[in-house]
């Protein structure tokens, strides 16, 4: 894939700063067929998934 067509995420919280990476799989591509997660990753950080301490200073 070109880098050019990869979406660049940037990270800037107090875990890790100026840190880069880049999307080069589309979503969901490579997960097994009987794969069904009962949660989203936005409703597990909110169950308090890491003791509620996991990135606690992003806001989005």
């Amino acid at each position: 894939m070109n880098l050019d067509m990869r979406k660049i995420i940037m990270v800037n919280d107090l875990m890790q700063k100026t840190y880069a990476y880049f999307l080069t799989e589309p979503m969901e591509k490579y997960f097994a067929e009987n794969f069904k997660p009962q949660l989203a990753p936005k409703d597990m950080l909110e169950f308090g998934l890491f003791g509620g301490k996991y990135m606690i200073d992003c806001k989005d």
